[in-house]
């Protein structure tokens, strides 16, 4: 019995050592693991922020690209008729935005579905317009009643787009 005890003695403070230094290593090992992934946080921010950034920067530009009147400067051509000129905005509203489309991922669902609002808003006005042509219209015509109709709008689609980008923007960077 009186093994027992000695050997008590001597093993009861070196288990109490042991899981003191468990308990140890096992915190240093949490710390140094939150440590890597903020680490790892720190490096991916550096390279998806540019990413960002860009990101609203080009869908910006194409929102500034479907406005109407940009787009009738752009592709005015007086020897097209009216449904000609219609075919075409159509044609460059659905190129400009699927050749953004990936531009999504970097943005939150609601900004992006006021982006697709916006497009979708603007395509509609140009079908609209050219149900609102004369039979003999050319594209001259057509762009003026389509840049006419657009500036009656009481709330402009592009530029309310726009705004929710810039300010979904200066959130994420804390400006």
């Amino acid at each position: 019995m009186d093994i027992f005890i000695e050997l008590a003695k001597y093993l009861g403070p070196l288990i109490v050592l042991l899981i003191a230094v468990l308990l140890i290593l096992r915190h240093f090992s949490e710390k140094e693991k939150h440590q890597r992934k903020y680490e790892t946080i720190q490096a991916n921010n550096k390279i998806i922020t540019p990413v960002k950034i860009q990101a609203y920067e080009r869908i910006i530009l194409l929102l500034e690209r479907i406005k109407p009147d940009a787009m009738a400067l752009r592709l005015q051509k007086n020897n097209l008729t009216a449904i000609q000129m219609q075919i075409l905005l159509l044609g460059t509203i659905r190129k400009e935005f699927n050749h953004n489309l990936s531009q999504q991922l970097y943005i939150t669902n609601s900004t992006w579905e006021t982006v697709v609002s916006a497009k979708e808003q603007v395509s509609k006005l140009v079908n609209l317009t050219g149900t609102k042509m004369e039979k003999g219209a050319n594209s001259g015509d057509f762009v003026r009643a389509f840049i006419e109709m657009y500036n009656d709008l009481e709330k402009k689609p592009i530029e309310y787009s726009i705004s929710v980008l810039k300010k979904e923007a200066l959130l994420f960077f804390g400006m």
